[in-house]
């Protein structure tokens, strides 16, 4: 009898330690429900000619599957996105589309589902970046002049919107903590970034020295670096608010652009090519990563990005038909050559 005892006191004590146990794993599993159709590739920005309809957004996803057009996809009766759409940028879960016609369109992240429009304190914006909540949005304004270029604050409670006025002609921007860093792009003329305490509203300019026109710029880390057209890669203190070392690019290699970071390797390109070069290198090779062939007058690395050793360039073509993108290894092999849109200009990780 008492071992019958055991054996019933047992089963319903195990039932219990089963059931807690089960109980436990219930609470603590994370959800595997997706966040949305667009969770896991990449975006490519096409940006159209003069007409709001020929602009697109291409998805492509983990497994290489793509989808063309999807915000009219997923917004059928939405107004369109504008003319000549420039950038895309993200919070944690919505996406910002600036349209350099003078709009920002907000969607969800990874669905994608329209949520509002901005058109205020906005002409012809290019480039935004999220900080504390708010959304700064450079802006050219008038090209005649260099001193009406402005930041457009967006909260993103309201999507209300204010200005600063910077006073430089604004293009790229980025972001470290609390302060937002542009390039200040005058076709070649401007020579500083400006750096921008987002409590204080205060405007600092840095100057890169004449000749020295900024055209890229990435945050990695506590690193600000920037790329100018004239060959240097310059780190940014944003405590002294100085340049804190120069990099020469060897002068064969000329028109630099378009710098990335991945992985603490450096990448920029120089017309057809891309080169690299690690963090901490003092020299940099000439010998390039790659070359790609273009018959592209304008639109030769039109877009171009890397992530996880994948390399991404966009093509413009001609700008009357689709472009191309490819993706290549960071050896240099081409992994595959897609038709894009009309200008592609940029990719965009999701």
């Amino acid at each position: 009898m008492k071992q019958f005892k055991k054996i019933i006191f047992l089963a319903v004590a195990s039932a219990f330690f089963l059931t807690s146990c089960t109980s436990d794993d219930d609470a603590i599993v994370p959800s595997s429900e997706p966040l949305g159709t667009y969770e896991n590739g990449y975006f490519v920005l096409n940006e159209g000619g003069s007409s709001s309809v020929t602009n697109s957004i291409i998805f492509v996803s983990e497994d290489g599957g793509r989808t063309n057009d999807v915000f009219r996809i997923e917004n059928p009766d939405a107004e369109e996105l504008g003319i000549y759409i420039q950038n895309i940028f993200f919070d944690d879960s919505r996406a910002f589309i600036v349209a350099g016609s003078g709009s920002v369109t907000v969607v969800d992240r990874y669905t994608f589902e329209y949520i509002a429009t901005i058109s205020t304190d906005l002409e012809s914006p290019r480039y935004g970046v999220v900080v504390n909540g708010k959304a700064y949005v450079t802006n050219n304004g008038d090209f005649g002049t260099v001193t009406d270029d402005f930041l457009t604050v967006i909260d993103l409670t309201d999507y209300s919107t204010s200005t600063i006025v910077i006073g430089n002609y604004l293009d790229r921007i980025s972001a470290l903590g609390d302060k937002v860093i542009t390039t200040n792009n005058a076709y070649g003329t401007e020579h500083s970034v400006s750096v921008v305490d987002t409590n204080a509203l205060t405007v600092t300019d840095i100057d890169l020295g004449e000749g020295n026109t900024s055209n890229s710029i990435e945050v990695v880390g506590n690193g600000v670096y920037v790329l100018t057209g004239s060959g240097k890669f310059m780190e940014i203190d944003l405590v002294t608010n100085t340049i804190a070392s120069t990099l020469d690019i060897p002068a064969s290699i000329t028109g630099t652009k378009n710098l990335d970071i991945d992985n603490n390797t450096v990448y920029f390109t120089a017309d057809t090519s891309v080169y690299s070069f690690n963090l901490g290198d003092t020299t940099v090779s000439e010998i390039p990563v790659l070359t790609y062939t273009s018959t592209s007058d304008f639109g030769v690395m039109y877009g171009f990005a890397v992530k996880n050793d994948v390399i991404y360039i966009g093509d413009g073509a001609d700008f009357s038909s689709n472009g191309t993108f490819y993706e290549y290894s960071t050896s240099g092999t081409l992994l595959s050559s897609n038709v894009a849109g009309l200008g592609p200009n940029g990719f965009y990780f999701n």
